[in-house]
Formats: C-alpha cells, structure tokens, sequence
C-alpha cells in the first residue's frame, strides 16, 4: 500500500479517519493524502426588474477565494496532529458543489490504493450516513473504502469479519481484505449468513467455505450464522467476536448492488458501531484466481 486518501470537512467525526489512515500509514509505509472539498453552492442570480444584471463571477469567485484560503489555513492546523507526526502528509482542497464525485476523482487522479473516511456512527438512520457524504463515496468509488464510524483504537484491525456468500466474485476480493488484515496479523473470520428467504443448505455452505478457505491457505476460522436478516447477522456474529472491521464486497454505483440483497452492503455501513471496509467488485473482478 502506497497511498491513502482520507478525506476530511474538519468534523470531529473525519478526524476518526485521519486517525486510522495514521496508524494504517505507519505500519505500511504509505503516504498520507489529506483532502478537503470546499462545498459551494450551485448559485443562480436573477436579473432585477430594472435591467441589472449582479456580477455573479465576481462574486462567486471572491466566494470561491475565501473558501480555498479558509481550507489552506485549516489544512496547515491539521498537519500538527501529533498522530501525523513523522509520517509522509500531503494536502490539497478544491472547491466543489459535487462533493463525493471530486472525492472520488481526486483518488484516481493520485492513484490511491484505499480511502479512508470517519463518519457519525450508527443512529437514526435519517441522522446519519444516509444519502451522506460518505455513503456516496461507497457507492460511487472505485477504489476500496474504509469507513470508522468511531474513534479508533490503538493497534486497529487485529479481527476481521470477511461476509461473502462465497461466490467467485469473493475470490477476487480477498486479497485485498487479507492484506489489510496482515498489517496488524490480524485474525480473518470468513462469515456466512443463512436466512429463512435465503436458505441454504449447511452441508452446502460449509463445502463452499472450506473450498475458499483452502484455497488461500487455510488458516481461518469459519462460520456460518443464521438470523432474520443478513445484515443483522453480519453485525450480530461481528459483535459477539468482538471483531475490529467488516470486510464486504460491492458492485457499487446501482445502489450498492450487493453478495446478498438489495440492501445488505448500505444498511451494515448506516448501521455498523464497527468499522467497515467496502471493497468494489470490479476492480477486482479480473483477479480472480479461481478457475
């Protein structure tokens, strides 16, 4: 891993994501790319009855001036974070009215290999990452995402819950999840939720997980967990384990289309006290080394 991107709009709650991105930067090496969009509404200036028409670039631009010296100032206060220290830290900040998509974009244009986002946490889901920043930046980025709904703890990510229904698309993503588990050693949980309008046969799932889990060497652990919903199993199993990140895969764009329904990936991120990693299954689609 050689670049992080962590986007941040000053919030307490970003600065969870400066946190992790920290820890995750000193244990790999990375360069750090902190990154603020300066948010700028699409203006629309009516001409008055007399005929005068505003100067409307002129204002939008003095506008735009002192948003960009404003994100330049605080920027410079946010590199004397002591948890920065002695790392590689970048900066930069453009002015947008689109947020996720310039966030999105800037992470292609310095070829991240992950983002990293805090977010508000779990609560009411009209509350929180709902149609929010960070729910668009799941939906619509290519690059693999780590949201930290909570402040995080020294030595992160040392239990990691991989949820897959196993598919062959899994096998492609994997890698990725397991290398974000190596960085701390982390133990690899491979989960597989059974429901009642989605059954499934246990002699079946468990065939299916052994066949993945001897595939990349073997040293999991395996379960299967049945509840009413898949994502409540997923964060049932993820709290009983006491597990540090969620690991699920996603077609991204149309909704969030998912391993399972059409609404597990979106409501474990709107939900989830735990970190999440959401890794888009295009990109890693042709890496597949299942034959």
């Amino acid at each position: 891993m050689k670049k992080i991107l962590v986007p941040t709009d000053f919030s307490e709650p970003s600065y969870y994501g400066l946190d992790a991105a920290a820890q995750l930067a000193r244990s790999t090496g990375a360069e750090i790319y902190i990154f603020n969009v300066c948010e700028v509404s699409n203006y629309y200036f009516a001409a008055e009855p007399g005929g005068f028409n505003p100067p409307a670039s002129i204002m939008l631009d003095g506008i735009n001036e002192n948003l960009k010296r404003s994100s330049a100032l605080r920027l410079r206060n946010l590199l004397k974070r002591p948890v920065l220290k002695g790392l590689k830290v970048n900066t930069a900040y453009e002015v947008s009215s689109n947020i996720h998509n310039t966030i999105t974009t800037y992470a292609e244009k310095i070829k991240a290999d992950l983002i990293v986002m805090g977010s508000h946490g779990a609560g009411n889901l009209k509350e929180i990452i709902l149609g929010s920043t960070a729910e668009r930046v799941v939906r619509f980025a290519v690059k693999p995402v780590i949201i930290i709904p909570v402040k995080p703890a020294k030595g992160i990510f040392k239990k990691v819950v991989f949820a897959s229904d196993f598919t062959k698309e899994a096998y492609g993503i994997f890698p990725f999840v397991r290398e974000i588990a190596s960085i701390n050693k982390a133990e690899i949980h491979l989960l597989k939720i059974n429901t009642m309008d989605q059954f499934s046969r246990t002699i079946d799932d468990r065939e299916k997980i052994k066949t993945f889990s001897k595939k990349f060497g073997g040293k999991f652990v395996t379960a299967l967990y049945n509840d009413y919903m898949k994502e409540e199993g997923i964060l049932n199993y993820s709290r009983e384990v006491k597990a540090d990140l969620i690991a699920i895969g996603t077609h991204g764009k149309k909704g969030l289309k998912r391993f399972f329904s059409e609404d597990v990936s979106e409501g474990i991120v709107r939900l989830s006290h735990i970190p999440i990693l959401i890794v888009n299954l295009k990109k890693f689609k042709n890496k597949s080394d299942l034959k």
